[in-house]
């Protein structure tokens, strides 16, 4: 039997919690003796918010993490097919496995939103964002015109990837034996480059799991954010992740 923690985030967003969380038991009910599923619910608040990881590290503080077989961050805006949890239990995970990228369905986008990043970004690719970060009104110039131009190209194999998209994602016991628990200082945004490098510098792979399906409705928590706090908040994620893995 396999031991699965799911730590999800929701700030304002109960019904889709609620929604969530009747997939998540649906889909281990069918895995009937081949999953042990425990949840673990972070709520954030205007009066408490400490952000997606670090609410999620609160909970993991109280927890032996590496008890369980895999742990799942995620957001509530997800449903996962039915067949999730038997599938992840099936699956033959390599020793060297630290993070499992799932399919992650975007209804709005209508595509994969996995793997999220193919390649690790170059030190100067870095700098460009923090830079438009920092003006934001170039950023949001970026948004509008070059990065609506891009061509996504459909992911058709599996296999190791960079990075993973963070709305869903599901960590080894061997990830948390290399690397300890989530501990990153930053309040939103770069979660995926941060966990990537963790594995990378571990020498763990990122696995990219195509049969392994969930759906995302996406966006809950930032779709309507500011577009200077978003900015804020992005410079400062690049900005930690280039101060202490991109140091020449």
């Amino acid at each position: 039997m396999k031991q699965v923690a799911v730590f999800c985030v929701s700030y304002n967003s109960d019904e889709a919690y609620r929604q969530y969380r009747a997939s998540l038991l649906k889909a281990a009910q069918k895995s009937k003796d081949e999953i042990r599923l425990d949840i673990f619910l972070v709520r954030n608040t205007e009066e408490d918010n400490p952000g997606y990881f670090g609410g999620i590290q609160r909970q993991m503080k109280n927890l032996d993490i590496t008890s369980y077989d895999y742990c799942i961050l995620s957001n509530v805006d997800l449903t996962v097919e039915e067949d999730f949890f038997i599938k992840l239990a099936a699956y033959d995970c390599a020793e060297d496995t630290g993070w499992i990228a799932p399919r992650i369905w975007s209804k709005k986008e209508n595509r994969d939103l996995n793997p999220k990043i193919r390649t690790r970004y170059s030190r100067k690719k870095l700098l460009m964002l923090r830079f438009l970060h920092r003006h934001h009104v170039l950023h949001a110039l970026y948004s509008r015109t070059l990065y609506h131009r891009r061509r996504e190209t459909a992911m058709t194999h599996t296999g190791p990837t960079y990075a993973g998209h963070g709305s869903f994602i599901i960590l080894t016991r061997r990830f948390f034996k290399e690397c300890g628990i989530i501990n990153y200082p930053v309040f939103l945004f770069c979660e995926e480059i941060y966990l990537a490098e963790l594995c990378r510098d571990a020498n763990l792979q990122v696995i990219y799991v195509p049969d392994l399906i969930i759906n995302d409705s996406e966006h809950i928590s930032t779709g309507h954010m500011p577009s200077k706090t978003y900015s804020r908040l992005n410079y400062q994620a690049v900005d930690y992740i280039l101060n202490h893995f991109y140091q020449e």
